[in-house]
């Protein structure tokens, strides 16, 4: 019965609230909890499933909530504050992060051996401060597990723990700042699409009306749901009733391999519903250009592969995989300067503003451009000094700081252009290009030491999978020019990474004591960089400035640069230059089928029927996230020493 007008409950308020800061650190806590025991597979993205799943059930709680208790249900910004604070630390819990924390820090000593040279050559090197020696016996505890009755030894763990924690919140909150600053330039001047924020903003369309969201009451949408869910749902049956036929068109790019010749890279045939519903939202240039060069590519290392090709000096020889990495880097390079180039009439503005040059409103996100500044100097000094007292020479220092905000400023961009929730920069964080271009003839031991491990998974996990960075320039955007000043906003972000690096690092520190990290649950993985570069470490070996490999980043530079151009000059030339500097990979079968469908429908039906399939689009995706879900309470409950994959690379 609808309620009479004078019963009417008053709308929730439509803006930050501390009920939905307080839902959104408890959410963060649950799904740490649940990754870490039951599903740590769900962190790999700029987008993870991770935070889509807490925020899809949350939509379906407020769905209930405004039917039958309307007084405690959420605003859209509720429900929206709740999905970028889960979004912030999508990739701590588990193989994100806290599985390779907890992994590196007691390890050093615990894999020292006479053959690997660990403790005679790297161990020196490391500061005390960042790791634990694994010859104590409250240590060692954590591969062997702890005896009935021993409490986790929390105290000893908080030292290195915290000291990551301040190098880590350091790079989050200079990505926080930088984004201020480039906001305006991305959004007003270059429009980018956001697409990773368009989902989440349609799936609450109405919300605040006290009604079922729009799309979901659109028959459209729930097609695309029972697309995906449907074959998952087959799947699960199939967990019970082995003589079912496995639907296997969703399954991990390894399966979906197509061996093209002895030397060249496989083509996968991979279908990944998230990363199609998103990249439909990319504008069509840009997925032709990422399938076609991929294509490229492949015939381009399988060449350089066949003839045995190589650049570089004598002793130092970079081959067709090395080539290719070069390459992209260098055209990475080349689209983040032209993008401040672009942005410098912008930031000239910014800075105006910050000394009070100008007296027109400033219009910062969320944070006055005054506090931008300051912040993101503030910020880079303490990531600085965090490596400085590391151990690692302040022009070591310079250079991978400088790597490392190219890497990131390229992934917060180019998510935002294309939606690609699995952008993989060529090099990572720098220290590749450091091995290949620059050597190691001027590093000091520590400076390498220290690189390697900050380029591995414990500083802001990989490359391609730290969520916190191309998150915040989508939070900006979901949010509205209303509340981008609103100072929970910018709170969150600490706040949330906090909560968030405690949580993974704690609930995996303590299953290791419970379970013995020995048990699969601790590796040596973030150590084997370190083993692998001992000789060089020691200076037995040695790799110099290599000119004919600066030739190659140099043409990378150039080719993205021409590309860069002639986009700038002819309106209808289609290649984009983002397509050498993020690699698809695995996926670009699935931006293939998305481009074709995608020109498909604007050529026969236009913008009006472009706009009509999108549902479909986020029914595919909602459907995804359905079945994952599914699939692992199923596992959790019937199969907990097993699983099935469903989600994955």
């Amino acid at each position: 019965m609808a309620l009479s007008s004078n019963l009417q409950p008053e709308p929730a308020p439509d803006t930050i609230t501390l009920r939905s800061i307080v839902l959104g650190l408890a959410t963060i806590a649950v799904a740490t909890w649940y990754m870490t025991y039951f599903a740590g597979n769900l962190v790999k993205s700029y987008l993870p499933v991770a935070a889509l799943i807490p925020f899809v059930l949350w939509v379906g709680i407020n769905i209930g909530l405004n039917r039958f208790a309307p007084r405690f249900a959420l605003s859209r910004i509720e429900l929206l504050t709740i999905f970028s604070m889960m979004w912030i630390v999508g990739n701590l819990p588990a193989v994100g992060w806290g599985f390779y924390a907890v992994s590196l820090i007691p390890a050093p000593e615990f894999y020292a051996s006479p053959e690997n040279r660990l403790r005679d050559v790297v161990i020196p090197f490391l500061p005390d401060w960042l790791f634990l020696d694994a010859n104590r016996p409250d240590v060692r505890a954590v591969y062997t597990g702890r005896h009935r009755g021993e409490p986790v030894p929390w105290l000893l763990w908080v030292r290195p723990f915290l000291w990551w924690f301040v190098g880590c919140i350091s790079a989050v909150m200079a990505g926080f700042f930088g984004s201020v600053l480039f906001f305006k330039q991305w959004q007003e001047r270059e429009r980018l699409v956001f697409p990773m924020s368009e989902f989440p903003v349609a799936l609450l369309e109405g919300a605040d009306e006290g009604r079922t969201p729009a799309v979901f009451r659109d028959k459209i949408f729930w097609i695309g749901f029972w697309c995906v869910a449907g074959v998952i749902c087959w799947n699960i049956i199939g967990y019970f009733q082995l003589s079912l036929p496995r639907i296997t068109v969703f399954d991990q790019y390894r399966t979906k391999a197509v061996d093209l010749g002895l030397y060249f890279p496989p083509y996968y045939l991979r279908v990944q519903p998230l990363i199609m519903g998103l990249a439909y939202l990319c504008p069509v240039d840009i997925l032709f250009s990422v399938w076609f060069y991929n294509a490229v590519n492949i015939f381009k290392v399988g060449m350089l592969n066949r003839t045995g090709f190589t650049v570089g000096l004598a002793g130092q020889p970079a081959k067709a995989g090395e080539i290719a990495m070069l390459e992209m880097h260098g055209a990475l390079a080349c689209l983040v300067l032209w993008s401040v180039w672009v942005a410098r009439h912008h930031l000239k503005e910014t800075v105006q503003k910050a000394l009070n040059r100008i007296r027109a409103m400033d219009d910062g996100a969320p944070v006055t451009y005054r506090t931008a500044w300051v912040g993101l100097g503030v910020a880079t000094a303490g990531i600085g000094g965090w490596m400085l007292s590391a151990g690692v020479g302040f022009w070591a220092m310079a250079g991978q700081l400088a790597l490392m905000f190219m890497c990131y400023f390229g992934i917060a961009k180019y998510a935002a252009a294309t939606g690609f929730t699995f952008l993989n920069p060529a090099g990572g964080k720098g220290v590749s290009l450091i091995h290949s271009l620059i050597g190691t003839s001027t590093l000091s031991p520590a400076s390498q030491s220290m690189l390697i491990l900050f380029n591995r998974n414990v500083f802001l996990g990989d490359s391609s999978r730290t969520t916190c960075l191309a998150a915040v320039p989508h939070i900006f955007r979901m949010f509205g020019n209303a509340l981008r000043r609103h100072p929970w906003l910018w709170g969150m972000v600490p706040l949330a990474y906090l909560i968030g690096y405690v949580s993974a690092g704690g609930f995996y520190l303590f299953r290791c004591y419970d379970e013995g990290g020995l048990n699969g649950l601790l590796v040596s993985w973030p150590i084997d960089a370190l083993v692998s570069r001992v000789a060089y470490i020691e200076g037995s070996k040695l790799s110099v400035f290599d000119t004919q490999k600066l030739g190659v980043w140099l043409f990378g530079f150039a080719e993205a640069g021409v590309l860069t151009y002639l986009r700038s000059q002819f309106a209808w030339w289609p290649f984009h230059p983002v397509a050498i500097a993020f690699p698809p990979g695995r996926y670009a079968f699935c931006l293939l089928i998305v481009w074709v469908v995608k020109v498909v429908i604007l050529r026969f039906g236009g913008v009006h029927l472009y706009r009509r399939s999108l549902p479909f689009w986020y029914g595919a995706i909602v459907g995804y996230l359905f079945g994952i879900s599914l699939s692992s309470v199923v596992d959790a409950i019937w199969f907990p020493d097993g699983g099935h994959f469903v989600h994955g690379w």
